[in-house]
This record gives C-alpha cells, sequence and structure tokens, in this order.
C-alpha cells in the first residue's frame, strides 16, 4: 500500500513514523496520523468535513500558526481519502 506523506483525515505532515496512527495488528497506518486513527479505527468516528475544518484551525492557532494560514491549511482537506 502506498505511504502518504500526510494525514489522509486531517492533513498533517506524516514525516516520523511516531507520526502515524495504527492499524488493528499495531502496525503504522499508511494514511493516517496518530491523533486521527489509532489501532485501526478513526478516534473521531462521527466528526464530518465541516468539523474537522474547524478542529484543525483551532489546533492551528494554538500552536501560533496565524488565522489566514490556518485556513489555507483546511482549504483542500475535502480531497483527502476519509473525505471523498
Amino acid at each position: 500500500m502506498k505511504k502518504f506523506n500526510k494525514c489522509q483525515s486531517c492533513g498533517m505532515p506524516l514525516k516520523k513514523v511516531e507520526d502515524r496512527g495504527t492499524e488493528k495488528n499495531s502496525e503504522e497506518s499508511a494514511m493516517y496520523c496518530k491523533h486521527c486513527y489509532q489501532q485501526g479505527e478513526f478516534t473521531q468516528k462521527d466528526i464530518t468535513l465541516d468539523e474537522m475544518k474547524v478542529f484543525v484551525k483551532k489546533k492551528c492557532i494554538e500552536m501560533g500558526v496565524p488565522s489566514f494560514l490556518s485556513g489555507m491549511f483546511v482549504r483542500n482537506m475535502h480531497k483527502l481519502e476519509r473525505w471523498k
């Protein structure tokens, strides 16, 4: 399976192995980060795309990213595999 370079749920960069989520068999996920996916399941199963956009924007702002840039990070979120 192809390894993605960003989480296909929230868009977080997946640069390190420890950034990746885990499958049911405890292997690293090829698609999702540790915040979105653990033990083969989404951590926020019922979240909508719009709710995820708000969540990611808030996290970016908490981390000191300017508001206008956080908006750019979520602009193409609908193109990620989880939301297609």
